[in-house]
């Protein structure tokens, strides 16, 4: 990996969250969805300026999984890290402060 991605707690509390919501009527989707958002999250050592800038958030860039779940991330060049900051649920929340 180019970059090593580090994954700040509020990441992981929102993705727990995200989780646990889903499981509650599908644990199958709930896992399998928290398995992409880790995944393409940890890819984000190999070319992690791939992402558009978030409009309003100096630094900050953003994916989307499955249309509705957006992780936002900050690329550290001078130290190569990829901190992951926030998944969000674009259906249910505005997005957060970050």
């Amino acid at each position: 990996m180019d970059y090593k991605v580090i994954f700040k707690d509020p990441f992981i509390e929102d993705l727990e969250r995200i989780v646990r919501t889903i499981a509650a009527d599908n644990p199958v989707a709930a896992r399998s969805l928290g398995c992409q958002i880790i995944k393409l999250a940890e890819n984000l050592g190999f070319f992690p300026e791939r992402h558009p800038k978030v409009r309003l958030r100096p630094g900050v860039r953003r994916y989307i999984v499955k249309r509705y779940f957006k992780v936002f991330y900050r690329v550290q060049s001078e130290s190569r890290t990829v901190e992951v900051l926030r998944c969000w649920d674009g259906r249910r929340e505005s997005d957060p402060i970050l």
